[in-house]
């Protein structure tokens, strides 16, 4: 047997589907609880360096992340054994899709019914029931998602039948009435001794969602933070780094920028002016513009790690360098993807000269705050992630052009809150490459 190691929680659905995978292969593994809400093992952080996250199966000393990554990963090393998907193209494809519509509908909306009250949980509950709609129309007649079979989709899903109470006590309804077939289904999972011995029990589920309500009303009662955002702005991400390092628990809303018709009534509201991201709201009361939000969450909880420096000169220093991020770096370095021939060139050597006067500033130390990461650096670490799109884009190396300020960039990633803040670089670079077909730049 080849070794096989799981980095794992008790509690996460997620973890809990490669369980339930590994069980059905018949694979035998070591388990290892992880401490995800306290110090994290050194091998999570070696194992999984981008997310930091469980689960994470290491097959042979090669660690594979996420978790519906690691099912079909488990289903293609041990291909002998039970499969888990489906040998056609298509039924493979839907099977992925509905994984996907899982993770991204059934989840994120399970997860709303907890944790809001009020308006907003009915409008959750009201379309959780149109998710679990859905997955009934896929469910049909057939006994498991997969038809006869228990598959992918199954396995996706079925940690999250432990659950089924906690949600419905929490947001007033019965999921048996809502959708019988896919309660049905629930309860004909939970006869197989791998969805059985891998989930939780429902009461447990049940009281560690009502202790985390607890923990999280007695903050949000101490002080009400709400970040409005968009999952790949370098500037939100600033806030997110910001409000890491300063260890402050906030209400994380995901909003579309895509034309102002399409912005949520509370960003208008919180930015009248602008009617842009990020806004983050204190106690009900919108702060707007990412760098005036950093130094608000500095001086909002000024017993934590300080992030502008406490010297008048040196803050005012400081905050010469992050202005001359937004005004210099992230101006040229979007002209950079924007651009063609002689004006990108024209370009690139600007954006040279801008690099090469960062680099003059970072001088010896360790961040741009010096031992100290801060202001200046949390202002430029999102655009760590885009910098393999500048170089392909523009052809050329920062690490030739500034060597200080790409050893800065890798230090950077390998603290937890940038990490965890900003975009990896390939989601970037595909990002970029749609804008460039947009503005007709390819």
């Amino acid at each position: 047997m080849k070794a096989v190691v799981l980095l794992d929680f008790w509690a996460s659905p997620f973890g809990q589907r490669c369980r339930i995978a590994l069980a059905e292969k018949g694979v035998e593994y070591e388990y290892r609880e992880e401490n995800i809400l306290g110090a994290k093992s050194p091998l999570l952080l070696k194992s999984n360096p981008v997310y930091k996250k469980i689960p994470v199966l290491i097959h042979d000393g090669k660690p594979v992340c996420e978790s519906l990554i690691i099912v079909q990963y488990i289903d293609e090393a041990w291909p002998d054994r039970a499969p888990l998907l489906p040998a056609d193209p298509y039924a493979r494809a839907q099977a992925r899709f509905w994984a996907d519509f899982v993770d991204m509908k059934f989840f994120e909306y399970g997860s709303r019914l907890w944790k809001l009250k009020g308006e907003a949980q009915a409008a959750a509950k009201e379309e959780f029931i149109l998710i679990l709609k859905l997955l009934e129309g896929e469910l049909g007649a057939k006994k498991y998602f997969g038809g006869d079979a228990f598959g992918f989709v199954d396995i996706a899903l079925a940690p999250f039948v432990s659950w089924f109470y906690s949600y419905e006590t929490c947001a007033g309804f019965s999921i048996e009435e809502a959708a019988p077939k896919v309660a049905a289904w629930g309860k004909r999972c939970m006869d197989r001794k791998s969805v059985a011995n891998a989930v939780s029990h429902p009461d447990k589920i049940y009281e560690m969602r009502r202790e985390r309500q607890r923990r999280r009303d007695t903050k949000r009662a101490m002080k009400s933070v709400v970040l409005l955002d968009f999952w790949v702005s370098p500037f939100g991400q600033r806030c997110r780094i910001a409000l890491a390092e300063k260890g402050v628990e906030y209400e994380y809303r995901e909003e579309n920028i895509s034309g102002d018709k399409n912005k949520s009534p509370l960003l208008l509201e919180s930015n009248p002016v602008y009617k842009k991201i990020p806004v983050l709201i204190l106690d009900g009361k919108p702060v707007c513009e990412s760098l005036i939000i950093v130094q608000c969450i500095d001086e909002a909880w000024p017993d934590r790690a300080p992030l502008v420096p406490a010297d008048p000169y040196a803050r005012a220093q400081a905050r010469f360098w992050a202005d001359f991020v937004d005004k210099k770096f992230y101006e040229y370095g979007s002209r950079l993807w924007k651009l063609k021939g002689e004006a990108q060139a024209a370009t690139k050597e600007e954006f040279i000269v801008i690099l090469k006067l960062l680099e003059g500033e970072l001088g010896a130390k360790k961040y741009f705050g010096g031992d100290a990461f801060g202001f200046v650096d949390i202002a430029l670490a999102p655009f760590v992630s885009w910098f393999y799109s500048y170089e392909t884009s523009a052809g050329f190396s920062i690490e030739e052009a500034a060597p200080k300020v790409a050893a800065w960039a890798k230090r950077s990633m390998e603290r937890e809150s940038v990490a965890n803040a900003v975009s990896h670089p390939d989601k970037i670079y595909e990002m970029v490459g749609v804008l460039k077909k947009k503005f007709g730049v390819e």
